[in-house]
């Protein structure tokens, strides 16, 4: 009978330890990432996204790892109802030859002590390289199209082929051509081309290069790209401090464009500001004089829209506050 009882014990125990682990682990976007084969040399870097879908304030304690050649981070580690975050893992490819497996523990203290496990891996390689390491395009505006070129070079594979580029992303085309192949040295130039209408953010893709060798089926390429709205305004917040009643003050906004444009008005200003200079002709930055004078007190805050003739995303916002003393 006691033997029963234990045996009940352990089964609910368990249960309700896997039901933990599952709640914990469903705001994760994934629990795995496989880098596949990798150069050695370059820091490989990923981002586990992971949701609050509870009704409850999350908070992540820490994150430990089961190998001094993965660092791991988290970006927020309270995160509120509906509210995002990641652990980011950096797998250092300098530090493993062959095949490497990396356990991320991802310890949470609130609502309650929960653990969830993420796994990194790839193989590392020392008969090809990547250079540069990734695709990287920088700071990009949308609505223009950009390129970024790497090169991939395989030692000791003379009848190697590169068969296709594969792209996680429709707004991404990737091109390669053969450059060299001289006995054992074979090299390849591959070029990456963002499409015009990507949208605005910080973007990671990966690229992945089929081959024809058994041994190293793919290669995969990180790429990064920060995209930019087509209209960016300066400055985003226009504080002017505290200001005495009666006392007035002109400020200057510059508004850019990646192309010419008109400037059909600015909302959301009360009588406190007054337009001073709004240019109608059509070009890339348009520099807008405001002038504010304080007519009543108080602290006052306001959205402003600058519109535009552009299409689409042809708006930009800030903030004008003012403390309006005697």
């Amino acid at each position: 009978m006691l033997g029963r009882w234990i045996l009940s014990i352990a089964l609910v125990l368990a249960c309700g330890s896997a039901h933990a682990s599952s709640r914990a682990e469903s705001m994760f976007e994934e629990l795995n990432k496989d880098f596949g084969s990798v150069p050695r040399g370059p820091t490989l870097v990923h981002h586990f996204r992971l949701k609050n879908n509870t009704s409850e304030t999350v908070h992540i304690s820490g994150v430990r790892v089961s190998c001094g050649c993965v660092s791991a981070s988290v970006l927020k580690n309270q995160i509120n109802p509906n509210e995002e975050t990641s652990v980011i893992a950096q797998m250092d490819s300098t530090r493993f030859s062959g095949s490497k497996s990396v356990t991320v523990y991802v310890t949470f203290d609130k609502p309650k002590f929960e653990e969830v496990r993420l796994l990194v891996q790839a193989y590392g390689r020392n008969d090809f390289a990547v250079s540069p390491e990734n695709f990287n395009f920088n700071e990009i505006r949308r609505g223009k199209s950009a390129e970024s070129k790497i090169t991939l070079r395989f030692y000791g594979y003379p009848n190697i082929e590169v068969l296709e580029a594969k792209t996680e992303s429709h707004y991404l085309k990737v091109n390669y051509a053969l450059v060299k192949r001289e006995g054992n040295d074979v090299i390849y130039e591959a070029t990456a081309v963002v499409r015009e209408d990507i949208p605005v953010g910080k973007w990671f893709s990966d690229i992945f290069f089929k081959t024809n060798v058994g041994s190293i089926p793919m290669v995969r390429v990180p790429l990064n790209v920060q995209v930019e709205s087509i209209l960016t305004v300066s400055p985003t917040n226009l504080s002017l401090g505290t200001v005495k009643m009666g006392d007035s003050s002109d400020r200057k906004i510059v508004v850019r464009g990646t192309q010419p444009f008109t400037i059909l008005g600015v909302e959301g200003l009360d009588d406190n500001w007054v337009v001073k200079e709004l240019s109608k002709e059509k070009k890339e930055v348009h520099v807008i004089t405001l002038s504010f004078k304080a007519n009543r007190e108080g602290d006052l805050k306001h959205k402003v829209l600058i519109k535009t003739d552009i299409p689409e995303s042809g708006t930009v916002e800030l903030t004008a506050n003012a403390l309006v003393n005697r």
